[in-house]
């Protein structure tokens, strides 16, 4: 692989010190790395175009909102504090990042590119691509989402707490404990999960979960009140996207996976 000599470093404000260990370890490889918090998203953007790799320190939630703002720059999720933060893609530690901050400067280390999602709103898309999952339902939870859900030729009205549509790697969270099906990380399908479907006399949803090859997409219709405020989500992140009656939101695989560093 190319051997790393400039980095951008996009951290949390509470990384329990691990930080100080990222810069010592860049500075004794002399490893170039301009550093940024997580909330100055204009300056990621502006600087992963120019950097060999991004080094991402915190929790899933700090990798995540980052990955929002990185296209093909490979990316290493370092845990900030391993007793604190789940961390699923962090390949590296504050025990073991001078050894994996040396081994990017040899060119060691393996790509491993996650699909992604892109998500339509009335055909406009949106600003950042999904890595975990894209929520489509209602801005309070305990109002029901009413939509119709589409699939290739197959089309059902139904009622729940909103519908998730998941990639791979979002199959071990939100999705796992929506009742999903965890996948290979490295799969080509993604999945819908309906959250809570309504069973009454008017409505029995059959549609309620699935997985998909990587070419289908799934469409879903607002028949959302606009009292109840429907929202679209992606990955969690705290931008949300109108999706009241009459809203078309379509999410398909994106042609740019997310390119994980690990060894």
């Amino acid at each position: 692989m190319k051997k790393v000599k400039k980095v951008v470093v996009v951290y949390y404000s509470r990384n329990y010190g691990t930080l100080q260990h990222v810069k010592k370890a860049l500075q004794t490889s002399r490893i170039h790395g301009a550093y940024v918090n997580r909330e100055n998203e204009t300056t990621i953007k502006k600087l992963v175009r120019k950097a060999d790799a991004v080094v991402v320190v915190g929790g899933d939630g700090t990798l995540l909102r980052a990955s929002h703002f990185i296209e093909s720059v490979p990316v290493l999720h370092v845990s900030s504090h391993t007793g604190k933060n789940e961390a699923f893609f962090a390949r590296a530690t504050r025990k073991d990042i001078s050894r994996k901050i040396w081994l990017l400067t040899q060119g060691k280390y393996k790509i491993t590119p996650l699909l992604r999602l892109e998500a339509f709103l009335n055909g406009e898309k949106l600003p950042f691509k999904a890595l975990n999952e894209v929520y489509a339902g209602s801005k309070t939870p305990y109002h029901v989402a009413r939509y119709v859900l589409q699939i290739g030729n197959r089309k059902e009205e139904q009622k729940s707490s909103g519908v998730l549509i998941s990639t791979p790697a979002g199959s071990y969270a939100w999705a796992r404990s929506a009742g999903g099906k965890v996948l290979p990380i490295t799969a080509k399908k993604i999945q819908y999960i309906i959250r809570e479907p309504y069973v009454g006399r008017l409505t029995k949803p059959k549609m309620t979960k699935g997985a998909l090859s990587g070419s289908q997409s799934v469409t879903v219709i607002s028949n959302i009140w606009e009292r109840h405020r429907g929202i679209v989500v992606i990955d969690s992140y705290k931008r949300e996207f109108e999706f009241n009656k009459g809203r078309k939101l379509v999410v398909k695989v994106a042609r740019q996976p997310f390119n994980l560093i690990s060894f």
